[in-house]
């Protein structure tokens, strides 16, 4: 817990690992492989940046900043970090939140698959790294 709440006052990087499985609620019938993701988390400022990187049904990108383009929201507590983040264009919606105990992550995105705007739900225990 020490380490977000570092995190958060300065303008430092840090990573995590996350073993993740990933779901369309909407269609029970089709299954996703689980992947083990790498989760970067950036404090510069006022703004947070988490940046899930895997298999590209995972990969994700959110953070605080708000542009004519993108609207981001901090919505961090004492128990979680979490960044949402909307494409003002296309209202597509994108989110991730990290509970600091147990550590682990939950994250949605909107993407196009099988014909349709689907969320994509991806949940996991994520492991803290030495030191």
């Amino acid at each position: 817990m020490a380490v977000f709440t570092w995190l958060s006052q300065s303008a430092l990087a840090y990573t995590l690992t996350c073993d993740v499985q990933g779901s369309f609620p909407e269609l029970d019938k089709i299954t996703i492989e689980p992947a083990s993701v790498k989760v970067d988390i950036t404090s510069i400022g006022d703004h947070l940046y988490i940046r899930i990187d895997g298999p590209k049904l995972y990969t994700f990108f959110v953070n605080t900043l708000r542009t004519p383009e993108f609207e981001g929201t901090d919505l961090t507590s004492k128990t979680s970090m979490w960044v949402k983040r909307k494409n003002l264009q296309t209202m597509e919606e994108s989110e991730i939140k990290i509970n600091r105990e147990p550590v682990n992550i939950k994250a949605i995105k909107d993407v196009q698959r099988y014909g349709k705007k689907l969320k994509f739900y991806v949940t996991g225990p994520c492991q803290l790294p030495p030191g």
